[in-house]
C-alpha cells in the first residue's frame, strides 16, 4: 500500500492518506478516532485487522486528527469540511462513509447533524453520545471536554455549552439521511448501551432513519467491538457491491 504520511489542511489539522493497493471503486472511509487518539490511530496494532480489511476490499482510508481530543466541536468538524475539500482536490471523489470510533462517533453525529459533507453511511464503535456523561464520569476526558468547550473549571455550564453539539440531545429528525451501523456493548461502563446509547439508536429510528445496532461483549472498544467483515460488508452493500468476505 503506499501512503502520504501527513497531509496539513488549510485548518491546520494533519490527517493520513492510505490508498489501496486497488482503487477500482474510488470510495473512501474517513476514519474518526477515539479520545487520545491521533491520524494514525487505525495503525495500531489492535486496529490493523480493520485498516487491512478496508484497504484489501479497495477504500482509500482518511484520518484527520480533528486537532485532537475535540469533542466533535466546531473546529473538528472545519477539520472534517477541509479533508473533504482536500480529496475531492485531489480527485478522490468517491461516497464517502464515516467510521467513527468512541469520542469519533460523536463527531460523526454531529456531521450528520450538520449536513456539510458528503455521508453515505456510517459505522459507530463503542459511541460516545453523551458529552454531560463524559463530565460526570470525572475520567481524564472532563480535561479536553473542558478545553474543547470552554468550560468552567467547575462544569456548572457543561449542558448549556455543549448542547447544539451533544449527540444525546440532538433532534434525529434533523440529520442527514445515511444508514447507520452501531457496535454497542452492555458491559461498557464509557459507553453505556442502557442509558446513552440504546435511546440514542431509538429516537434516529423514530426519526425514521435506518440505524442497525450489533450487541458485542466486553468493556469499551473490546476486541469484539472490532469486526472488520461486518463493517466492509456493510459499507460495500451501500454501495451496490454485494457482500465482502470478512
Amino acid at each position: 500500500m503506499r501512503r502520504f504520511d501527513t497531509v496539513v489542511l488549510p485548518t491546520g489539522d494533519r490527517a493520513r492518506i492510505t490508498l489501496p493497493d486497488s482503487t477500482a471503486h474510488g470510495d473512501i472511509v474517513v476514519y474518526l478516532h477515539g479520545r487520545s487518539g491521533s491520524e494514525a490511530s487505525l495503525d495500531e496494532p489492535d486496529r490493523a485487522a480493520l485498516r487491512d480489511a478496508l484497504l484489501a476490499a479497495g477504500y482509500l482510508l482518511a484520518s484527520p486528527a480533528m486537532h485532537g481530543d475535540a469533542w466533535g466541536n466546531r473546529t473538528a468538524q472545519d477539520d472534517l469540511v477541509a479533508l473533504d475539500a482536500w480529496l475531492d482536490a485531489y480527485g478522490y471523489t468517491g461516497r464517502r462513509f464515516l467510521l467513527g470510533e468512541s469520542m469519533g462517533a460523536g463527531a460523526a453525529a454531529n456531521a450528520l447533524r450538520l449536513g456539510e459533507i458528503p455521508v453515505a453511511g456510517v459505522v459507530m464503535i463503542a459511541p460516545s453520545l453523551s458529552l454531560t456523561a463524559v463530565w460526570d464520569r470525572g475520567e481524564a476526558g472532563r480535561e479536553s471536554l473542558t478545553s474543547a468547550y470552554e468550560l468552567a473549571p467547575d462544569g456548572a455550564d457543561v449542558a448549556e455549552r455543549t448542547h447544539a453539539w451533544d449527540p444525546i440531545r440532538h433532534d434525529a429528525r434533523r440529520y442527514r439521511r445515511a444508514p447507520i451501523l452501531v457496535f454497542a456493548s452492555a458491559e461498557d461502563r464509557i459507553a453505556a448501551l442502557h442509558t446513552v446509547t440504546g435511546p440514542w439508536v431509538a429516537a434516529v429510528r423514530t426519526a425514521g432513519l435506518p440505524v442497525d445496532l450489533v450487541r458485542v461483549r466486553g468493556g469499551h472498544v473490546s476486541d469484539d467491538h472490532i469486526r472488520p467483515g461486518e463493517v466492509v460488508g456493510f459499507f460495500d452493500r451501500l454501495a451496490g457491491r454485494g457482500i465482502s468476505e470478512p
